[in-house]
């Protein structure tokens, strides 16, 4: 009974001290964070659409039981909800991920999956920049962010999520909110005008790096005054807020839009993540930093998908299945 109360406090102190890292923010890294949990990886692989890796998978060996399934179902939950439109690309999702998949990987607009589970790449047809660079955020211990830097803007190139091992918290109400938020306030490369975006357009929302909140935050213009506010998630209550931000305020008023020197073609990409409408209100333990090439050097379900025809509808609320 005193061992089980001991370990009850344990896992307890660990979810508070990620809640910790997840409001505070993470640090931006030049080389990706390792988790623990890939030392078990034997098998990289890419989920293609034509061309495209679009989805990378890493499994442990089989019959490996490593994570915890909660966490697994989020983020095919999630992926379903991103492609709902597209009948057959959701049947690749259709059924539960097995349990020796230990990472997952998606590529966002005008990017693939490169080498390993954390490694982003342009496509082949979209021009580099010339002083362009990745680097690597976590979002929390199951999410990491990669990003193509250019102009001083962080554009995302991917989302990794590890789901949560047996015996590490699963914070599935964050990292759910956290999926959600990179995802809306994701700023497409090559840089194009704000107020043409598909979120401005059509859910008078987009995303912005505030220097305040020393993180990518979601701004919505959707109320009577049409005056920006992040749109956040309070990570003790469980519950979506909205807050004005002066700097943030000040970028809105005073934006304007300024065709770049050069020229950098923006090539259509078949795949875009649906940005979601904005829903009704409501490092402790990693590996040190490695390079891209030491994650590579441990490395398809499907060579290719029919056409994917992407949903714009809301994303369906699964926060009510999340008890955590």
């Amino acid at each position: 009974m005193v061992l089980s109360k001991l370990f009850s406090s344990s896992r307890s102190r660990d979810k508070e001290i990620e809640k910790k890292y997840i409001i505070n923010g993470y640090p931006l890294t030049t080389s990706p964070v390792i988790p623990d949990i890939l030392k078990h990886q034997v098998e990289f692989k890419k989920v293609k659409y034509g061309p495209i890796n679009l989805v990378g998978l890493t499994f442990a060996h089989e019959g490996s039981d490593l994570v915890k399934p909660e966490s697994l179902e989020l983020i095919r939950k999630k992926m379903l909800a991103w492609f709902q439109k597209d009948k057959s690309y959701c049947r690749n999702f259709s059924t539960e991920f097995p349990k020796n998949l230990i990472a997952i990987s998606v590529a966002f607009t005008n990017f693939e999956v490169g080498g390993s589970c954390q490694e982003y790449k342009l496509m082949n047809d979209v021009k580099p920049s010339e002083n362009g660079f990745f680097t690597h955020r976590k979002l929390s211990e199951c999410i990491q962010c990669t990003y193509y830097n250019d102009m001083g803007v962080e554009f995302l190139a991917g989302i990794s999520f590890y789901p949560a091992p047996h015996g590490k918290p699963k914070l599935l109400r964050s990292n759910n909110a956290l999926l959600y938020l990179a995802n809306c306030s994701n700023i497409q490369y090559p840089l194009g005008d704000r107020h043409k975006s598909w979120g401005m357009t059509q859910r008078k929302h987009y995303g912005r790096f505030c220097s305040i909140s020393g993180k990518h935050v979601l701004l919505t213009c959707s109320q009577d005054d049409g005056v920006p506010r992040h749109y956040e998630f309070d990570h003790v209550s469980k519950k979506y807020k909205r807050s004005l931000c002066k700097e943030c305020c000040e970028d809105f008023f005073t934006y304007k839009w300024e065709e770049p020197k050069k020229d950098t073609p923006a090539i259509p990409t078949p795949i875009v993540i649906v940005e979601e409408s904005v829903p009704v209100a409501v490092t402790a333990t990693d590996s040190e930093s490695l390079s891209i090439s030491r994650a590579s050097s441990t490395e398809s379900l499907i060579e290719g998908f029919d056409k994917i025809e992407v949903s714009s509808d809301a994303e369906s609320d699964i926060d009510a299945e999340l008890i955590d």
